[in-house]
């Protein structure tokens, strides 16, 4: 009885020591333990330009298409600037139109070297001034932004070591917090929830927080679903 009765002692034991670990394994991979803070609201995102002529105008040359690589000071689109073609002095008003070979011609640059993520217009469009063109990505300056819930944000610190993983994308990233965003994702939004429901109930708010990359990740996709685990201790 009593060699079944160490066998049982002996197995018991085991089963206990068993279950620590695995419990202490589950409590060390748990927003419980407190040694980090995690979130699936995230997404990779880039630098985006919005390139267009100072001055209105027909669009009367243009290659480039989305995808396409651009350096900095590289031509984009060529602009005519439309030319008073008759006055009115009973109305004291000009006519603008266009004629070719003595219309003005203005060169769209490059601000800088990158990817075009979307074209807006066409050769033969006429647009005003200001109205985009092309929007240019910036391949180099490509970040992370998680929206931290706002009972653990405190939590959270410029310099904290972080974890991402991308949705479609094998392995982890390595990271760190780079800005926690004075206010919540809500008022920077074109109509920001005030932190109610219709009905009064409160909503929870997430406070952006910006994650600098480690390494070169240029070929990361601008939207992109993320999950990050931010190392608070």
């Amino acid at each position: 009885m009593s060699r079944y009765l160490l066998l049982g002692t002996a197995g018991l034991i085991l089963a206990i020591v068993g279950a620590s670990i695995f419990g202490f394994d589950q409590w060390s991979k748990s927003d419980i333990s407190g040694r980090f803070v995690s979130t699936n609201n995230a997404q990779v995102v880039a630098d985006l330009i919005q390139v267009g002529s100072i001055n209105g105008g027909r669009i009367v040359g243009m290659d480039l298409d989305v995808g396409a690589s651009v350096m900095e000071g590289q031509v984009i689109a060529t602009v005519d600037i439309p030319a008073v073609i008759s006055t009115s002095s009973i109305t004291d008003t000009s006519k603008l139109g266009y004629r070719d070979v003595q219309d003005q011609l203005t060169e769209v640059i490059a601000p800088r070297s990158g990817v075009i993520a979307a074209r807006w217009a066409k050769k033969g469009d006429t647009l005003p001034a200001g109205e985009p063109i092309v929007t240019l990505m910036d391949q180099r300056q490509i970040w992370i932004v998680a929206n931290i819930d706002e009972k653990k944000i405190e939590r959270v610190r410029p310099g904290q070591s972080v974890e991402i993983e991308i949705t479609g994308r094998d392995g982890k990233l390595t990271g760190r917090v780079e800005t926690v965003s004075p206010v919540t994702a809500a008022s920077l939004s074109s109509s920001p929830d005030r932190g109610a429901t219709g009905n009064g109930r409160r909503v929870a708010q997430v406070i952006p927080v910006k994650i600098s990359l480690d390494g070169d990740y240029s070929s990361l996709i601008p939207g992109s679903s993320a999950e990050v685990t931010i190392w608070v201790r």
